[in-house]
């Protein structure tokens, strides 16, 4: 289907639809917008139906004045339009699809490589550590949850800060890259619940734990698998040997399948249908918790999701960092024969990174990257902001696990670290930090499944600080509120001593 002269409705303005409904505007299409969820400025409405043409509308209009709709995966099936265009046979794009087909042919992307990345987990870190290890050869634009960077040499530098993740927003990213005069070998983007068919490579992390979308009519692992399904021929695929899904819809693709193993699926006692192409060994020397104090989250805690509206990002305190725990050794074999080993720095949690590690390691060999230079990033490599990073505030030991991925399950394996750390160091006791900065951030963290966290396992807790608006509806005996993360970590700083440790688990753009 060529976009070229059709006239065309875009739903969801909040989560990306504004730069997908401008672009195809200029591609020469009759577009009208439709704000789904009521929340975008009027005054910017107008603006944009002046300076582009785009007819916008905050109710649903007339199916009959289009020839095809472009519609998020995550949309609720029921909204007027989709169920009409269901119910009569008419076309309708994703968000992915959509942007996927006005990039094919730009101009402006010749001989540029795209990688995709999505999952459920590991996203950001996996781009992150990719864009370090292939900047070293090449120039890289890296967008992610993080914001829009340029890497040369191992060294990034902000683009533009403040674009979500959804696809929508890549083509902001790539009008932003250009603009600053950046015309890189290779963009990297980090993209939400699938892939848009652009890539040169995909990866595909995680699909656990799996979640409902569309108000709970669809789970989200069937839509990332867009980035199977629309995969280019002659690209390469790089995906998780645990995600079985995955792997049965690849069967038919006509790009490279590749297949790595990842630990965290070990763990789940996953059985791979077949030998990876791709194996991550560890060796981690740290203790264990007792058995009778691992943490066993209740399965019904993790599946709960909600729709979302476009995040702003926060500015929490960046505390320095401090050395923390052991480092590890990874070995990494390729086809049952060890490419390389590599010791790890301490200073944070090395497992929460162990997808990463494997994912990124294995595309950059792909891609050429020469072993030496992936080693030499693994053993360079300090954790990233927010993601299981040991830091300390104000002369307490913080843990800093505030992330746009933070979820109910990243909590509790924050948890079951930090109360690891507090054996091993002979601490007093944990105050959490727990809860979302804004509801709009991705899918949320549901109140119910905080309720349910701080049932099961407050009591490890010396003090539970629950931030959000939302969180006021949560319950505990030794919990108090906070409006923000900031206001959270100074709660936290005025009840905590030397002899405690921080855990900050709050869903936020950092």
């Amino acid at each position: 289907m060529d976009l070229f002269r059709k006239k065309l409705a875009v739903l969801d303005l909040t989560h990306g639809g504004i730069p997908i409904a401008k672009k195809l505007a200029a591609l020469g299409n009759d577009v009208s917008g439709v704000d789904v969820y009521g929340t975008v400025d009027p005054a910017l409405l107008g603006e944009l139906e002046e300076n582009c043409g785009i007819r916008f509308s905050k109710a649903p209009l007339p199916l009959s004045e289009f020839d095809f709709l472009v519609a998020p995966v995550h949309l609720d099936p029921a909204y007027p339009m989709l169920a009409e265009a269901r119910s009569e046979g008419k076309t309708v794009l994703s968000h992915h699809e959509a942007v996927g087909k006005i990039l094919q042919d730009d101009p402006e992307l010749s001989g540029i490589k795209i990688i995709e990345i999505t999952g459920v987990k590991a996203k950001t870190s996996t781009a992150s550590l990719l864009a370090d290890m292939l900047s070293r050869r090449f120039d890289i634009v890296l967008h992610t949850s993080r914001g829009l960077e340029a890497w040369k040499e191992g060294t990034p530098s902000l683009i533009h800060s403040g674009l979500s993740i959804t696809p929508g927003s890549i083509l902001t990213a790539i009008e932003k890259s250009l603009e600053a005069g950046i015309r890189p070998d290779f963009f990297i983007f980090e993209i939400s619940i699938g892939g848009m068919g652009t890539a040169d490579l995909g990866i595909l992390t995680t699909l656990s734990p799996d979640y409902g979308i569309a108000n709970n009519t669809a789970f989200a692992s069937d839509a990332k698998l867009q980035l199977i399904l629309n995969a280019k021929p002659g690209s390469t695929l790089l995906l998780n040997a645990g995600a079985e899904k995955a792997l049965e819809a690849a069967k038919g693709s006509r790009a490279k399948v590749l297949t790595f193993k990842d630990p965290f699926y070990t763990e789940l006692n996953v059985k791979l249908s077949e030998v990876p192409d791709f194996v991550l060994e560890t060796e981690d020397g740290a203790s264990k918790l007792p058995a009778s104090e691992e943490l066993s989250i209740p399965s019904e805690l993790s599946a709960v999701s909600e729709p979302s509206a476009s995040p702003e990002p926060s500015a929490p305190p960046e505390p320095s960092i401090t050395p923390g725990v052991s480092g590890s050794v990874l070995r990494f074999l390729r086809r049952g024969e060890e490419i390389f080993s590599a010791s790890l720095r301490p200073g944070y949690h090395n497992s929460a990174y162990r997808t990463a590690f494997v994912a990124a390691s294995a595309a950059a060999l792909e891609l050429g990257v020469d072993r030496k230079i992936v080693v030499s990033v693994l053993e360079e490599f300090r954790g990233l902001s927010g993601r299981m990073q040991e830091k300390d505030l104000n002369g307490v030991a913080l843990v800093d696990n505030s992330n746009s991925g933070m979820d109910i399950l990243s909590a509790e394996k924050a948890l079951e670290y930090a109360l690891l750390k507090k054996k091993d160091e002979k601490k007093r006791g944990i105050i959490l930090v727990l809860g979302e900065e804004a509801s709009q951030v991705c899918e949320g963290l549901p109140p119910v499944s905080v309720q349910g966290f701080v049932e099961s396992f407050g009591t490890r807790c010396r003090h539970i600080i629950l931030v959000g608006e939302r969180m006021k509806a949560v319950a505990g005996k030794n919990a108090s509120y906070a409006e923000s993360l900031p206001e959270g970590l100074l709660k936290a700083l005025e009840l905590a001593g030397t002899e405690d440790i921080i855990l900050s688990s709050v869903k936020c753009f950092r």
